[in-house]
């Protein structure tokens, strides 16, 4: 008879199961030791859309948005070259930038247009607008300002044009102050303005007359500087108002006379004061004048800030003869205007 095959050994058995453990930890290891990285969310964008009945359901349509697009950074390089510059990239137009987007752009377009179109309508509507003024016709002239204020010469041979002027001003700048004095005078008395700012001494003999100012047709601040050039232009007239009214808001000078009275200068002399220039219409004396006083240099100079929006613009309409040289100068200075209006002596005569 065959052998009975012997029994496996308890030893064996104890081997086979350490082996089969083994294997089952080193294969759990490399599983939990690898990484699992969850699939990335896909972005997801909706648009609402209302349903054109009552009570129904919004339709919502994704939208997948696009992937970004990276500009590099452009370099400014300057002719020197220790300087480089770097600037930032564009940020382009997406379209999830949506109407916030298109609203900036349309805003810098529309600046863009408008600074062509104020551009294209010539150098008044240009300059009055980058101070803030709009260019508005006053007869036959564009005054650029917001707060006027106004000169009438209301000597006699001019009376009978102010009601007309007033109402023509007053078109356009309903709040203007309007002051009235008697003529066109200006004055100086060496580096003074008789009876400017700050004059002193004894003054030349001079025609004078009350105001005629309506005090009710001022502003506020108009009655002020009413109260405090009264005395001074009723006995210095025009010299004394403009000199008195550059030192007070207004964004501009307007000035309307026949112009007869011209620019006087005076030496202080013992005794009266002696006359050395005049080119008025009644009296001429000197010729041509040489060099300017201290006074007409710093009007020169206060007129010369306007375009800056730092000083009034001085504008000037006359019925008969032109403005004097020196008036002349201070309007060049200023960016203002000298017009001719003698078309008002016609009666019912328009501007041409």
């Amino acid at each position: 008879m065959a052998s009975r095959r012997r029994p496996r050994s308890w030893r064996s058995l104890a081997g086979s199961l350490l082996l089969h453990g083994a294997l089952v930890v080193v294969a759990c290891w490399v599983v939990l030791r690898t990484p699992t990285r969850p699939t990335p969310a896909k972005e997801f964008v909706a648009h609402a859309v209302a349903g054109g009945r009552s009570g129904a359901p919004a339709t919502v349509h994704p939208v997948q948005r696009k992937p970004k697009v990276v500009v590099p950074a452009k370099r400014l390089v300057s002719k020197s070259a220790s300087a480089t510059l770097a600037l930032p990239p564009m940020k382009p137009m997406t379209p999830e930038m949506g109407l916030a987007g298109l609203s900036a752009g349309q805003g810098k377009g529309g600046f863009g247009r408008g600074l062509g179109s104020f551009g294209g309508n010539g150098l008044g509507a240009g300059l009055g607008n980058r101070a803030g003024f709009v260019g508005r016709p006053v007869m036959g002239a564009f005054i650029r300002a917001k707060r006027v204020a106004v000169y009438l010469d209301c000597s006699g041979s001019m009376r009978s044009y102010l009601p007309r002027v007033e109402a023509e001003i007053r078109k356009e700048f309903p709040d203007a102050d309007v002051f009235r004095f008697d003529g066109a005078r200006v004055v100086g008395l060496g580096d003074m303005v008789v009876h400017g700012r700050r004059f002193h001494g004894t003054a030349p003999k001079l025609r004078e007359g009350p105001t005629q100012t309506v005090l009710e047709t001022l502003t506020p601040n108009g009655r002020s500087v009413q109260a405090k050039v009264r005395t001074a232009c009723e006995k210095g007239s025009l010299g004394a108002w403009v000199d008195r009214l550059l030192a007070e808001p207004y964004d501009a000078l307007v000035v309307f006379s026949d112009f007869q009275d011209g620019v006087r200068l005076y030496e202080a002399k013992k005794g009266e004061p002696k006359l050395v220039y005049s080119d008025s219409s009644y009296h001429k004396v000197g010729g041509a004048q040489k060099g300017h006083a201290r006074w007409q240099r710093e009007w020169l100079e206060a007129f010369g800030k306007a375009p800056q929006g730092a000083g009034p613009r001085l504008y000037l309409f006359t019925v008969q003869q032109e403005p004097q040289a020196f008036l002349q100068a201070c309007v060049a200075a200023s960016g203002g205007s000298s017009t001719s209006v003698s078309w008002l002596r016609k009666g019912d005569g328009r501007p041409p």
